[in-house]
């Protein structure tokens, strides 16, 4: 059997350079598949895509690879993502298992509406500006990135699409999945950092549990949002551990 094939999806204002240190940490063992997605990192051009095209736009990218074995990792915006595929994907295409990260949910995102309405209002007349990108990137974690991954983070941010920001917080986070989502047997490890808001532990029973009946979730104490870049080494143990446990 070849080496499984992890699918990592990135959150709103991320790329696939957000994985990095976790790659580094997991690439001697899996076959690891990070994905710009559409309107973000090198994407950004392709503006916003709505939530059922990219569900199929993501069917087609892991049916390219033809993965014998494969296991889905959402981050935030990735982990809506990540559910929906899931559930499309989870009869005989050698779907393993989901890793979600301070996932949004398939139902309508928990976002207070005044931290959204100052998120848009970054976007509204082009990219983010320096501060604001800033203010986003500071915002989602417990303590300040150290530098060159904060400085990185930020450039993520600023060269998001104005359309796919917008899309995302006006139309997809809104959107109502729950139906399609449904209540899956596959295994799944949901995981919310300690000091995350919205998205955190809570949210994450509520909202996510539910559509995997076979959920396990647990808690990254020190760590706000921005799980993949603040605790690389956690979250590459923990994906690699679930893994390990749903390989065969």
């Amino acid at each position: 059997m070849r080496r499984p094939t992890l699918f990592l999806l990135h959150a709103l204002g991320g790329s696939a350079k957000a994985w990095t240190g976790v790659i580094d940490r997991l690439d001697h063992r899996f076959d690891c598949v990070a994905l710009d997605l559409p309107g973000f990192g090198d994407r950004a051009d392709e503006g916003y895509v709505d939530v059922a095209t990219m569900i199929g736009w993501l069917a087609a990218e892991v049916a390219a690879r033809r993965p014998e074995r494969w296991f889905l990792v959402g981050h935030s915006m990735g982990g809506k993502f990540a559910t929906l595929l899931a559930a499309r994907e989870q009869d005989g295409s050698g779907l393993g298992g989901v890793v979600l990260l301070a996932a949004s949910p398939p139902a309508p995102e928990p976002m207070a509406e005044d931290r959204r309405e100052d998120m848009l209002d970054w976007f509204r007349d082009g990219p983010a500006n320096e501060a604001q990108a800033a203010e986003f990137v500071d915002g989602n974690s417990a303590k300040p990135l150290p530098e060159p991954l904060r400085e990185a983070a930020i450039v993520d941010v600023r060269r998001s699409s104005p359309d796919a920001w917008t899309g995302w917080l006006e139309r997809g986070s809104r959107e109502d999945w729950r139906a399609a989502a449904g209540v899956m047997a596959m295994p799944a490890l949901i995981v919310a950092g300690g000091e995350d808001g919205d998205l955190g532990e809570a949210a994450q029973r509520q909202w996510n549990a539910p559509h995997y009946a076979k959920a396990q979730v647990l808690v990254v104490e020190g760590a706000a949002h921005l799980l993949p870049l603040e605790a690389a080494d956690v979250v590459a143990k923990l994906i690699a551990d679930f893994a390990d446990r749903h390989h065969a």
